[in-house]
């Protein structure tokens, strides 16, 4: 079907602007989306691989929908794929559509963000909007959901589907465009939504799949031919792939199962390519951007590997470091990227070979396990670039003919795994049940009626979610967090009415669930409300005791705060230090100290060292983490922290001002007395650690200051202090 025949279906204009970006013709299943009806608001399932052209079905149903008037809603689940589809929408404003994008500040109700047409979010931030009660998620006409089959994760696959589920009910005319991979049970998500399917293994390029062993790609039956020697010139497979790609005018993906396999890939690849490439100037002027992002190891390693065209990826990376990446691999001058599985599930950054180097990753309960198949085809579907390649290989590495045959029959030839709802745990219905009892539900019958909306409600039998259910509301009850009020009685909390084995008299439409005060605000707040009961109890057995390491223990112990492995030896030091120091950890009375508790502790310290400016080479080196994961856990904590703040000051503890503060002196890595200094713009740790040193100890110091005084001070150049003075002139009048 050629994009022309859309005429009449959608606006001229918006045909014209694919056309001339070189999009005539739609790809196969494109067509069949169209002819699903998807333009006249019909809500569909789109299951095709990677490249087939999933992004143009969602854009033309975006467009399609603001056309009629709508608004629509792009949903996410990572914020460097937000960042990604946002930049490609800005493009829409040539047609007077306002394109915007949110991914934090979960407390935030943003009224703002109904301004414009297409919203780019994450599903935690959409979540979070809805808990809010912001009134134009109503006018929302069309959500696109971007890799639904990902309800299928226990880390953010419940806040998925709780959140599709809310926005149904919320709008039952809203259209659904889920976007997936392929998965064996596409239909039954269909199915839940009443959506109908575009189910294809179409690819705009040929895809050939194959497994190298002793210096020969052995492919799958059907490809261009059965197999081929590689001449790599070394023993190492991977080398000898790479090289060979090279030769060939093609860029690599290589993937690697860990964090650390990638780099040690990095550097064998850039040390074996060496002076191969031919001199390029952008290459040595991107080592020279990078090397300068900031002063740790990664910077340095980066810079080495880029002058050969090679090039790392991975989750420790800072946002900076991955975007310059990113679009080096994009535009050509690095020509292997050296990565973790993350990737394939992220930012599109296709190339002609991909190689996998394993097919097993390390677990923490069960050591080395196989992948699943579903994030094998996610690595393997980025082989081949449209319109620049002439096909993709996707090559595993084997070390025996018993292994090449085992990957031919669970990877290869296999189908990828079915999807299944991950709701189905307490852990997971804590803050879903809390938030609906706040915005809606006023009963167990109103509460079940909406939870039995959801995936896991069509997967499994109502009783399971009955029996969740009572559950949690036993947890919430019992920490205050809800009551119970019978039609003619008074208010009574569930923890103080019968036991829970007969809830049943309780738990029906003769008594309203309400939310307590204290179950609103941690709904507002968006945390588990596991976290916010162990943050009471820590708070309530520190009254009388305050000190930085024990508020940021108290966070770090909780479910929201990822924190930090522990490493061979550090067991026993951290004990030692929980046992000379006992007054600092009152908050962990009667519980028995355990790798979870130390790990807790490990994360805490890294978070001291952060507020007393340590930098962050020394942080990244000493705990053994990247810049991303620094910055990853400081705005968590600070999240976190903030929370606190607001259960104290509910609380009415003392000291909530105190707790606070700490969470802007996490924000910024400082110390207290630096406070003022940072809330200018442009000032962040280093150069409000220059101004105090240099004299300038607070926001009435600078009033007096001279630009040639400011901009002598290192980091300080005359821009920097003329916005400075011109802040503090503007706060004065």
């Amino acid at each position: 079907m050629e994009l022309k025949e859309l005429e009449g279906r959608i606006s001229k204009e918006i045909i014209d602007f694919y056309i001339e970006s070189g999009i005539r013709e739609l790809y196969p299943p494109q067509k069949d989306a169209i002819e699903s009806g998807v333009l006249e608001g019909e809500n569909l399932i789109v299951a095709i691989p990677t490249a087939s052209g999933k992004t143009l079905i969602a854009e033309l149903t975006m467009l399609k929908s603001l056309e009629k008037g709508g608004k629509a809603l792009y949903i996410v689940p990572l914020r460097a794929l937000a960042s990604e589809k946002y930049r490609r929408f800005k493009e829409f404003e040539k047609f007077g559509i306002r394109v915007g994008i949110s991914t934090g500040d979960y407390e935030s109700n943003d009224e703002r963000l109904g301004d414009y047409d297409i919203l780019v979010a994450t599903s935690e931030k959409v979540d979070s909007l809805i808990r809010n009660g912001v009134g134009w998620i109503e006018e929302l006409s069309a959500v696109v959901i971007d890799e639904i089959h990902l309800i299928n994760s226990a880390d953010r696959g419940p806040t998925l589907e709780i959140t599709i589920s809310r926005l149904r009910r919320m709008n039952q005319n809203i259209q659904i465009l889920g976007l997936s991979a392929t998965i064996g049970n596409a239909h039954e998500i269909a199915d839940w939504l009443g959506a109908k399917l575009v189910l294809s293994d179409w690819r705009p390029i040929d895809l050939f799949d194959g497994i190298y062993r002793k210096d020969t790609i052995y492919f799958d039956k059907g490809a261009f031919e059965d197999k081929r020697v590689i001449n790599g010139g070394t023993k190492d497979p991977t080398l000898s792939l790479v090289g060979d790609a090279i030769e060939e005018g093609g860029q690599c993906l290589v993937f690697a199962n860990t964090r650390k396999n990638s780099q040690m890939y990095a550097k064998k690849i850039s040390k074996f390519l060496g002076d191969r490439l031919k001199n390029d100037g952008r290459r040595k002027e991107a080592a020279k951007i990078i090397s300068e992002i900031d002063d740790t190891e990664f910077s340095s390693l980066l810079a080495q590997t880029v002058r050969s065209g090679v090039a790392f990826h991975h989750a420790g990376l800072s946002n900076e470091h991955r975007r310059m990446i990113e679009e080096n691999f994009k535009d050509g001058t690095l020509r292997v990227l050296t990565c973790t599985p993350t990737l394939a599930a992220g930012v599109n950054l296709p190339a002609r070979r991909v190689i996998i180097t394993n097919y097993k990753r390390y677990t923490s309960n069960y050591g080395l396990q196989p992948i699943p198949v579903l994030d094998y085809k996610q690595m393997s579907g980025r082989a081949g670039r449209p319109g620049l390649d002439p096909y993709g290989e996707a090559i595993a590495i084997s070390k025996s003919e018993q292994e090449q045959e085992y990957l031919f029959e669970n990877y290869i030839r296999a189908e990828p795994e079915n999807m299944w709802s991950k709701l189905g745990t307490e852990n997971a219905l804590r803050s879903h049940v809390l938030s609906t009892i706040v915005g809606f539900a006023k009963n167990f019958e109103e509460l079940l009626e909406f939870f039995s909306t959801t995936f896991f409600a069509h997967q499994q039998d109502l009783w399971r979610i009955e029996d969740l259910l009572r559950g949690v509301l036993q947890f919430l009850g019992e920490n205050d967090f809800i009551y119970t009020t019978e039609v003619v009685a008074n208010r009574r909390s569930l923890s103080n009415s019968v036991e829970f084995k007969r809830a049943e008299e309780y738990l029906n439409k003769e008594y309203a669930l309400s939310p307590t005060d204290l179950g609103k605000l941690v709904s507002r707040l968006y945390i588990d409300p596991l976290s916010a009961s162990m943050m009471i109890e820590g708070l309530e057995k520190t009254k009388n005791f305050e000190d930085d390491l024990t508020f940021l223990h108290i966070i770090c112990r909780t479910p929201d705060m990822k924190t930090i492995y522990l490493r061979k030896g550090e067991d026993l030091i951290l004990s030692n230090l929980l046992n000379s120091n006992e007054k600092l950890f009152h908050h962990l009375d009667g519980l028995v100290v355990d790798d979870e508790i130390l790990s807790s502790l490990k994360t805490a310290l890294l978070l001291r060292d952060w507020i007393e400016e340590r930098t962050e080479k020394a942080i990244c080196g000493k705990y053994n983490i990247g810049p991303g994961d620094l910055y990853n856990k400081v705005e968590a904590s600070e999240w976190m922290i903030r929370s606190m703040s607001s259960i104290a000051g509910y609380l009415k503890i003392s000291y909530s001002a105190r707790i606070k503060d700490l969470s802007m002196r996490i924000k910024d890595g400082i110390k207290e007395e630096l406070l003022g200094l940072v809330s200018l713009s442009s000032v962040g740790r280093v150069r409000a650690r220059a101004l105090y040193n240099a004299g300038y100890r607070s926001l009435e110091d600078l009033r007096n200051a001279k630009i040639k005084e400011l901009s002598n001070i290192k980091g300080i150049d005359v821009k920097i202090a003329s916005s400075i003075l011109k802040q503090l002139n503007e706060n004065e009048a």
